[in-house]
């Protein structure tokens, strides 16, 4: 089986650097993405916090589908409970219109929040999301022209608009029961590894299992997203991945804020009290790509999206390159 490889992205915001230079970077790496040959390039939604720039997936992506030529621009992903299945129908319709075969909506059922924010977001919540996905779907299958919206549908009359070629759905998960309830819905899963590490074979098998055909997906389509990070040597690698796990450390302890520089990251780890998190797969190009692929074939994944946070852009860069050539001479 030939698995893919794409990227995801939260526009991650370094200490003493703003927000708009966190986008900037977005955009950046999404070039060189391009040019480097991964299948995909999605953004995430995020509120309320000072570590993520990502708060408008549907404008990062129109932005970086306007500056790229080949890649496909996704989100991973537009979190549903925030808005009415009727506006994310048309934010996906037009930006199929305008970038046709490019375009992939990943669907998340949180909503990238704390329950204040969220409340403040004014979204249904996501006890709704059942119904608010199929209200979504029938929308899109309705603009494209496959499947009209039939006369007794409660949306009768109600159209999205405007009317384009089907952009690619997928929904996001993080558990087994969730997976299954995609695959009977017939739609691509992007399983969020970096939320439940060791989970992903498990996943994938309920989701599998679980499958029915639709017209957004034939046959199962399964992706994983977790976080890796390359460099010439284990060591370099392990060094510049400081700055992922000095805040993956913080976070489990219930501390947020910016990324940190290497040097300042490596403290805060020195005198942190307690362990570090799992920050991913981190080592040499081969080696990491070598793990990535023993993942895939246990868990029977079609797609690997990989997320890496560095100080610098150059950096991050730089991982994606190394892996890339890497996984190109399997």
């Amino acid at each position: 089986m030939s698995v893919k490889l794409s990227i995801l992205d939260p526009s991650p915001i370094l200490a003493g650097h703003s927000a708009a230079e966190a986008l900037n970077s977005t955009r950046e790496l999404a070039l060189a993405a391009d040019e480097m040959g991964y299948r995909s390039f999605w953004v995430q939604e995020h509120h309320n916090t000072e570590s993520f720039a990502g708060t408008a997936p549907e404008i990062m992506m129109a932005d970086l589908a306007s500056r790229t030529r080949r890649i496909k621009i996704g989100a991973g992903g537009i979190m549903l409970p925030n808005y009415s299945p009727l506006k994310i129908a048309e934010i996906s319709t037009t930006l199929s219109a305008l970038y046709p075969d490019r375009v992939e909506i990943g669907l998340g059922r949180a909503t990238g929040a704390d329950p204040r924010t969220s409340a403040a977001l004014l979204g249904p919540g996501a006890d709704n999301f059942p119904q608010m996905l199929r209200m979504l779907l029938d929308w899109v299958l309705d603009a494209s022209d496959e499947i009209p919206l039939p006369p007794d549908h409660r949306a009768r009359g109600i159209s999205a608009r405007p009317r384009a070629k089907r952009p690619d759905i997928w929904v996001l998960c993080s558990s087994p029961p969730s997976a299954a309830f995609i695959g009977a819905m017939g739609l691509k899963l992007a399983f969020a590894d970096f939320l439940n590490p060791g989970l992903a074979t498990e996943t994938l098998t309920a989701y599998r299992d679980a499958f029915t055909p639709s017209p957004f997906a034939q046959t199962p389509y399964a992706a994983i997203g977790l976080t890796a990070l390359t460099a010439k040597t284990r060591a370099q690698a392990e060094t510049l991945a400081s700055t992922m796990t000095a805040w993956s450390a913080a976070r489990a302890q219930g501390a947020g804020g910016p990324f940190l520089p290497v040097e300042q990251a490596r403290r805060q780890l020195a005198v942190a009290p307690a362990a570090p998190t799992r920050s991913g797969i981190i080592g040499e190009a081969h080696d990491v790509a070598d793990q990535l692929r023993q993942l895939a074939d246990d868990s029977g994944a079609n797609e690997l999206f990989i997320l890496g946070v560095t100080e610098t852009l150059q950096d991050r860069i730089n991982s994606y390159q190394f892996l890339h050539e890497a996984w190109s001479q399997y």
